[in-house]
């Protein structure tokens, strides 16, 4: 059974880090463009907003201009999913998790500082949004310095979904997501059970139509059954 072959998704980044006003008018027009793009294509998926959290504007700035798009994309009876980097810090200022979740994000990447926001981890239990762990990079970047302390360790157990990433491997110079599932199953003390839960996430997850989830869910399953 050869592997489901299926085309690329891309979700748009803005970059917080450029200068403003520029800044605003890049969102504007890339918020323009997700939805323009939903009349050719199913390839661009939605939205997102990336760069260091801490020394760069938080989401919260951009509000006016995310409710802007959500609105023009309702008139044009389109949809302006989110999907945002958030929580990436470990500074108890920050407060992109509450506006991510406020404003419906599909997903959230890397996201560990919810275990500074307890009760964030119940909205993000009740809302079914799944958390982008990216334990290498969290090691080389400086916020987990140890991964056994991870936070995803114990938000996993917590019920809370997780799937494994790798953030930026061009940067990192690796490939895949092989060597942050070691690492998370050595750090994490996992069996193969939280393997495989983790392995389902990434597809439950992800932002691919809902059949062919189903036909890499068969393909997964023969080879879960042939691996175990």
């Amino acid at each position: 059974m050869s592997c489901p072959l299926f085309k690329i998704r891309i979700i748009v980044c803005g970059l917080k880090i450029i200068p403003s006003p520029m800044r605003e008018n890049q969102f504007k027009l890339f918020i323009d463009e997700v939805l323009s793009a939903q009349d050719h294509t199913d390839m661009v998926v939605g939205f997102d907003l990336v760069c260091e959290e801490d020394y760069n504007p938080a989401i919260g700035q951009f509000l006016h201009i995310l409710y802007e798009g959500k609105a023009k994309a309702a008139a044009q009876n389109k949809k302006l999913d989110l999907y945002f980097h958030a929580g990436e810090s470990n500074s108890r200022a920050n407060v992109n998790l509450y506006d991510a979740i406020a404003l419906g994000t599909k997903r959230i990447g890397h996201g560990f500082h919810i275990a500074y926001c307890p009760t964030l981890i119940e909205e993000v239990k009740k809302n079914d949004i799944c958390m982008e762990v990216c334990p290498i990079s969290n090691f080389v970047l400086g916020y987990a310095l140890d991964l056994r302390n991870h936070p995803a360790r114990s938000l996993l157990h917590e019920g809370v979904p997780i799937a494994l990433s790798s953030d930026d491997p061009g940067f990192f110079n690796y490939h895949g997501v092989t060597l942050d599932y070691v690492y998370a199953f050595l750090a994490w003390e996992l069996d193969l059970a939280d393997l495989k839960k983790l392995a389902l996430n990434s597809l439950k997850y992800t932002s691919l139509k809902q059949v062919e989830k189903d036909e890499i869910g068969r393909f997964f399953a023969k080879k879960w059954d042939s691996f175990v």
